[in-house]
């Protein structure tokens, strides 16, 4: 089973890119942030000005620490499972993401919010030079058909598109 989770997700990293959205400034910075500790908050940065932000929401089902397979989930618009585009009328920080309570600055000019499409998360861990020891974790994410509406308006991801990888610590 393993190979088969490791074989869908090679062919999603292959065939994939940037996104074909009909926005002008679509390029996030590589490094995926993350908040929480059961209810993960993950999120990109824009590359240019980090106004932009795209976000995914998952829990300790998915962002797991152990290696056996992980069941894709589907998106809604709220719940577990989300995916958000956002637009700020200026520079986003983590404290944005990373509060309690979101601060009121800055203002979302637009809030494109995930309707359909799944999320695929693969947990590696990481292992100390002896070959045993367990260090920390990567969890590969990779998002598949996602459509944003806001309003009538649509958007909609490539087919396949690698959100990025996240790092946690050791089990425990």
């Amino acid at each position: 089973m393993k190979k088969i989770v490791l074989y869908v997700f090679l062919t999603f990293t292959l065939a994939c890119n940037d996104g074909d959205l009909d926005i002008s400034s679509f390029e996030f910075e590589d490094e995926v942030s993350l908040c929480g500790s059961n209810n993960y908050t993950l999120y990109r940065l824009s590359s240019n000005d980090q106004r932009e932000s795209l976000i995914v929401t998952l829990t300790d089902k998915q962002i797991r620490k152990d290696e056996d397979p992980v069941q894709p989930v589907g998106i809604s618009l709220t719940g577990d499972y989300t995916v958000t585009y956002r637009l700020f009328d200026e520079r986003v920080t983590d404290a944005y993401f990373c509060a309690a309570v979101p601060p009121i600055e800055p203002k979302v000019v637009k809030d494109w919010r995930g309707v359909a499409g799944a999320i695929f998360v693969e947990n590696q861990p990481e292992y100390d030079v002896d070959g045993e020891t367990i260090t920390g974790w990567k969890h590969y994410i990779v998002l598949v058909d996602v459509v944003l509406k806001i309003g009538d308006e649509e958007l909609k991801l490539d087919e396949t598109f690698v959100f990025g990888t996240v790092e946690t610590g050791p089990a425990g």
